[in-house]
């Protein structure tokens, strides 16, 4: 990027745990205010699909309350990595690209987060502090409250420093989704 390149998507399929076939979506909407972005499926959402409930209060998010952190750290190399050896062995053998692994990787089912719990370390204006674990590649992830309640969504993680993970309040993403 400081050489002058500029990052692009060619892009996007979502993919869902249980299902076996990925869906196209789009870029939707930017936040002109936090590191956040919405996609629109170019089809409907598997009908087992539940739309998670946003709590936007203020007092949702507490300094010192318990969370809970879905997503997928590492992106494609922790579905393999949780998928055992044999899989592995199989999904990569008979794909090349990453798309294709992915495509594997859904037809067997094996596309599952991860989830982790930690506590609210820091309240701001504009990012919720947290220590449950995560790790490069989890960005995008729900963040919920003791209520089960999205209050944020993950976007980065202090290296070398495992107590203070980011997210942005879910306000900024309802205003996206509005």
């Amino acid at each position: 990027m400081s050489g002058g390149a500029t990052a692009f998507a060619v892009s996007y399929t979502a993919y869902f745990p249980g299902t076996s076939q990925g869906i196209a979506a789009k870029l939707d909407r930017i936040s002109p205010d936090a590191d956040l972005a919405t996609l629109k499926l170019q089809a409907p959402a598997p009908s087992h699909t539940v739309l998670l409930e946003l709590d936007v209060r203020s007092e949702a998010s507490v300094t010192g309350d318990p969370v809970v952190l879905i997503g997928y750290p590492t992106g494609i190399e922790g579905i393999l990595a949780r998928a055992g050896s044999d899989i592995t062995r199989k999904v990569v053998e008979n794909a090349h690209e990453a798309s294709q692994i992915v495509s594997q990787l859904a037809a067997e089912r094996l596309i599952r987060p991860t989830t982790t719990q930690g506590h609210i370390g820091d309240v701001l204006r504009d990012k919720i502090v947290y220590d449950a674990a995560t790790t490069s590649g989890g960005s995008g992830g729900p963040l919920f409250n003791r209520d089960g309640k999205v209050i944020g969504v993950n976007f980065a993680i202090l290296n070398g420093f495992g107590g203070s993970n980011l997210a942005v309040p879910v306000r900024y993403a309802d205003e996206l989704v509005k």
